[in-house]
Order: structure tokens, then sequence, then C-alpha cells
């Protein structure tokens, strides 16, 4: 196998008009959060939940000939395209996080705040920096189990266009699901009024959920090379 960069680099040459529509986008939001409103904001981890199946619909036959010019194996294809969106997502969540202080920046009031189904203010005194980045983790954790239901589907083979309905479904379940896990007892806090401590601890707790999602998906990638490996071996088998 060839080093992950490497991997990464050429998925992102041959993804590089998707990949690029997801940095307008963030450009796009950022310069209207600055000057006009930051409702865009809210679209993108609906687009980042939205990468596998986007990414996925661009893998033709064409594209699986280019790919292999290219000397991309297997493996190296889904190294590559998980790490690729691992990257765009982690570029517009930042640009969730950012908003709101380009908002603050120009003197306006916030209208979205990063979370993926609810909104927390906070006890009095939290900064707004560990406000927006509780939000970033718990948009974070949302899409890495989106990534865990959805992604083999869209790696091992072409998604048909429901899988982006079913996309967006996975999203939502698992923010309502984390906002059981984590949005409760955020707002137990918040209307006991409790100290700032005890809402940094359920902020830790968060972060502790998000890397025990990133191992199962760690798992589940290298669980869906070998999908890939034993399909074409079988396919061998038959022509043989």
């Amino acid at each position: 196998m060839i080093p992950l960069r490497q991997a990464m680099l050429r998925e992102l040459r041959l993804n590089s008009g998707r990949f690029g529509t997801a940095l307008a986008l963030c450009v796009l939001c950022l310069v209207l959060a600055a000057t006009i409103t930051d409702a865009l904001v809210a679209v993108l981890p609906i687009w980042a939940a939205l990468a596998w199946y986007r990414y996925g619909r661009a893998d033709t036959a064409a594209r699986a000939e280019l790919r292999a010019s290219l000397g991309l194996s297997r493996a190296d294809r889904v190294r590559g395209r998980v790490a690729l969106i691992g990257l765009e997502t982690l570029l517009l969540l930042l640009t969730a996080a950012l908003a709101p202080f380009a908002v603050t920046a120009t003197g306006r009031a916030i209208s979205v705040n990063p979370g993926p189904t609810f909104t927390v203010q906070g006890p009095p005194g939290l900064p707004q920096a560990a406000l927006v980045g509780v939000g970033l983790a718990m948009s974070a954790l949302v899409l890495v189990i989106t990534a865990i239901v959805v992604g083999g589907d869209c790696l091992t083979h072409r998604p048909a266009r429901s899988m982006a309905v079913l996309s967006i479904v996975v999203y939502l379940g698992a923010g309502m699901l984390c906002s059981v896990l984590v949005g409760v007892p955020l707002m137990a806090f918040e209307l006991g009024e409790a100290s700032l401590g005890s809402y940094l601890l359920v902020g830790a707790g968060e972060m502790v959920l998000l890397a025990a999602a990133l191992l199962v998906l760690r798992r589940r990638v290298r669980r869906w090379i070998r999908a890939l490996d034993s399909g074409a071996a079988a396919r061998a088998l038959a022509a043989a």
C-alpha cells in the first residue's frame, strides 16, 4: 500500500470538483456570516453527512479505470477516500465553529449555534469558545456515527440515490441519540445553574464518546477493505 497522504492526494485529484465545492461553501458561509446572516451554518453538517454519498456516486466504471491508471489499489482507494472525507468534514466543522465569531465581530446576534439537533446556552459566564467547542464536538460525534452506518455501503459499491435520504435519516437519528446522551445532562446543568466545572465535565465525556466512535470507525474501515478484497477474489475465481 502507498502512504496515506499520497492515497488522499490521488483521491483528491479524482474528486477535486466535489472537494472544491465544499471549500466554496465554507468561504460563502463565512462571508455571509460576517456580512448578512449565519443561517447557512445549519447547512454545513448536513453537507458533511452527505459526503459519503456524494463521493460514492462518482465511482463509475470509467473512474475505476482512471484510478487503476494512477496505481490506486482497492485498499488505497478506501484509505484515501476516508482521509479525504475526514479532511472535508473537518473544514466544514471548523467553518461552523468560526462563523459565530465572525458574527459577533460585526456586532450582530448569533442565530445558529454549532450542534446537530439542539442548542445549548450554557451557564452564566461560560466563554463563547467553550460553548462553540461543545457544539463542535457534538456535531463531530454525530457525523462519525453517520459514517459508521452509511460509509461502508457508499465505499464498497456505487450508492443509489436513496442513500442520500438514508444518510440524512441516519444523521438526524444520531443527532437525537446524542441529544439524549449529551444534551439532556447539559440542559439539566443549565436549569440547575450548575458550576462551569460541571458543564465542562459533560463536555469531556462528550470527547470520550467521540474518541470511542473514531475507534469503531477505524475498525469498520479495515472491514470495508477486507470486503472489497474478498469480493474481488470471488469474482476472479468465478471468471477462472
